[in-house]
């Protein structure tokens, strides 16, 4: 497919960061399968408190992607990265061993600390050591080992906690991480420290985190708290607050967290915003293909598993193939037939789904064809937007494209709730679910619009 020759070292790069990515992929899934679980271990622990197992990484990792992509570019990615590795394997021991649930979630909270530190810093390195004309192929292949461990997790998790308990769950962390960490030593060229005078805007970058901590805060928590409630109200004033503030400040400053070279690039601009809508729907695509086989159709959570992991191969073979596709015939060629593609498996489960279940022919056909779209999509869009920024912004340009994943993610999970909201029999389940489905196909479909406006570079090899 290409004349350009891949060295071995760009391979062993990209596998020393794809697993710093399942560690971060997998981690982010698995505790869902470990809930019942951390009930049995601590008694007396709420669903509210066990929420923040959840929440605090959420929150965390959101909230510090951009400042420390920006981080990277400056101190160096190879150093970053391997910081990030080093708290994330600690916190993994710390929950493992975790006494009391507010030690949990502190430990939760420092593996998202962590995860958003190995995040930008390993695709910058992953883009710096491939050649131009692959790094669409890279990016893919290093996010499709993020979706990969997404999906699979709560599967391995459910493995480990049937063999032994919760705590090796998290356990697994500590040899991939050391693996991970010396790998990386081995095959990473350290990038130089940024040594301007100009000092980074700390104000600026703390002004951010808290504004998206607040915003995703909102979002997840507003279903328990109510749309409308005071909670809900203040965190998002507060967050648009502080996001103006970042905003003015950003301009002013000589040394922004958001330069104007990397926010006047197009498509790294259009990229964004496609992958935040297409997440829309695509992080609800995964918590409902689930709810509907339990919810709907009353499957067990055995059979649930066994029923979506077709899904997760899907996911992983469509980015597999996308990479190197989008690296012959351009970006938006790939991305926009990935994004219809999605839509077109939630046609199919909106017309084809019945109320008695009808795996083989309703609910599979429609679950290879989104999940293959969605690992056509996702790598590729990230590609896209780094594929026209210089070489020292590539970890900040993917912090951006992360943050707005991260936030696409939550608003979908959010509408997906309000749309179901809490069925009280199968049939109710089944008619929600259809809505739900519905407004899946809309975000693929206005995706597909959007990445038809994402312009980057011809490809020069064929």
């Amino acid at each position: 497919m290409s004349n350009v020759s891949i060295p071995r070292k760009a391979w062993l790069a990209l596998v020393a960061a794809g697993l710093a990515m399942f560690l971060v992929g997998v981690d982010g899934s698995i505790v869902n399968v470990a809930f019942p679980s951390f009930r049995q271990d601590f008694d007396g622990v709420t669903n509210a408190q066990l929420s923040w197992v959840l929440n605090a990484y959420v929150l965390v990792y959101a909230a510090l992607l951009v400042v420390s992509g920006r981080l990277a570019d400056r101190a160096g990615r190879l150093r970053v990265m391997s910081f990030g590795l080093a708290i994330f394997v600690l916190a993994s021991v710390g929950v493992a061993a975790a006494p009391v649930p507010f030690f949990l979630v502190v430990m939760r909270a420092f593996q998202g600390v962590g995860a958003a530190l190995i995040t930008p810093a390993s695709m910058g390195l992953v883009i710096a050591s491939w050649p131009t004309e692959r790094r669409a192929t890279a990016v893919t292949l290093w996010g499709a080992c993020f979706a990969s461990a997404n999906a699979f997790g709560p599967a391995i998790g459910a493995g480990i906690i049937e063999l032994a308990n919760w705590r090796w769950a998290f356990l697994i962390n500590l040899p991939i991480g050391v693996f991970a960490f010396a790998l990386s030593k081995q095959v990473f060229d350290e990038t130089p420290k940024d040594t301007s005078a100009a000092k980074p805007d700390i104000t600026g970058g703390a002004l951010l985190s808290f504004a998206t901590a607040l915003v995703v805060l909102a979002i997840v928590q507003g279903r328990k708290w109510g749309w409308l409630s005071t909670g809900t109200i203040i965190s998002v004033s507060v967050g648009i607050i502080l996001f103006a503030s970042f905003a003015y400040r950003n301009k002013r400053h000589p040394e922004p967290i958001l330069p104007k070279a990397l926010v006047h690039i197009q498509s790294f601009r259009r990229a964004s915003v496609a992958l935040f809508v297409f997440t829309l729907g695509m992080y609800a695509l995964m918590l409902s293909l689930v709810l509907f086989l339990t919810d709907a159709w009353e499957y067990s959570i055995g059979v649930t598993g066994l029923s979506t992991a077709m899904g997760a191969l899907a996911v992983t073979i469509g980015a597999t193939f996308a990479g190197p596709l989008a690296d012959r015939y351009g970006h938006r060629s790939v991305a926009g037939p990935g994004t219809f593609i999605c839509a077109v498996g939630m046609f199919w489960w909106i017309i084809m789904l019945s109320e008695q279940a009808n795996y083989w022919s309703g609910y599979l056909p429609g679950l290879l064809l989104s999940a293959t779209g969605m690992g056509m999509t996702l790598g590729v869009l990230a590609a896209a937007g780094v594929s026209q920024v210089s070489p020292e912004y590539f970890s900040l340009a993917g912090g951006v494209t992360q943050t707005a994943r991260q936030f696409g993610g939550a608003l979908g999970l959010a509408v997906m709730f309000a749309i179901t909201g809490e069925p009280s029999n199968a049939s109710e389940a089944y008619d929600l679910y259809k809505w739900a489905f519905g407004f899946i196909m809309l975000s693929s479909l206005v995706a597909c619009v959007l990445v038809s406006r994402v312009k980057t570079s011809k490809p020069t090899i064929g």
